[in-house]
């Protein structure tokens, strides 16, 4: 129940964002922040509407809210939820703007916004992702290979 509820919760802020997402491949694709560190989540995280739940994450630490017992992280990454959110509306403004007016051009006001979202998106979802789950490290490869060679060794 709980599940369905997080998926209903969560899928208008996912479609408003995969939105984004695909105006920011047309309009600045060689400009994308990347996002290689994404292969270090756990599969578990990596899902459809982890977008979402990162705004929503966003959207709750803006407000003061606190991540699961962890009060110095939720403090550290208070103003990066909060200039995120920001961004998140100055990019729904422009795209408002834009959609009145010529829908095959981007202004460069609105591509500064999309390249600066895109950024601290980024930076929020490493941020809020390692808060909350270890991320593979170096550290994580190498405890695989040895497993990988004791198990060999068993064999």
């Amino acid at each position: 129940m709980m599940n369905r509820f997080r998926k209903w919760l969560y899928k208008p802020k996912d479609n408003v964002l995969n939105i984004i997402n695909q105006i920011m491949d047309a309009c600045i694709p060689q400009d994308r922040a990347p996002r290689d560190f994404c292969v270090k989540f756990p599969e578990e995280i990596r899902h459809d509407n982890l977008a979402g739940q990162l705004w929503f994450g966003a959207e709750c630490l803006a407000a003061g809210s606190i991540i699961m017992n962890r009060e110095l992280e939720s403090m550290a990454m208070r103003p990066l939820a909060k200039e995120l959110t920001r961004s998140l509306e100055d990019v729904r403004g422009a795209l408002r703007d834009q959609a009145l007016r010529d829908l095959n051009t981007y202004t460069e006001k609105m591509r500064d916004a999309l390249r600066h979202f895109d950024v601290l998106f980024a930076e929020f979802e490493l941020s809020y992702v390692s808060a909350m789950v270890p991320v593979k490290s170096p550290e994580y490869y190498v405890q695989q290979e040895v497993i990988v060679l004791f198990c060999e060794t068993v064999e």
